[in-house]
């Protein structure tokens, strides 16, 4: 695979994830109240454990967005500049 095909699917691949992240925080930050409704009847949990969880497996997907996509992306750019 050309290194431009992998560039490309890197920086794809970080804009839907970003994407998602960013829908994710929309949802949380304007229909917290429906969020939490919805999720409560697959899994009871207070109110504050919910928030705790969500912000933090958010906090988590974008280490890990950082560390899988954008790290590789900004190697292989610099490298093959």
């Amino acid at each position: 695979m050309a290194i431009e095909n992998i560039l490309a699917v890197l920086g794809w691949s970080m804009v839907v994830n970003f994407g998602i992240l960013l829908f994710w925080a929309l949802v949380m930050k304007l229909m917290p109240n429906l969020t939490y409704r919805t999720q409560s009847i697959i899994t009871p949990i207070s109110r504050e454990d919910f928030d705790k969880i969500m912000y933090t497996m958010m906090g988590q997907f974008k280490i890990a967005l950082m560390v899988t996509h954008i790290g590789p992306y900004l190697a292989l750019r610099i490298v093959f500049s």
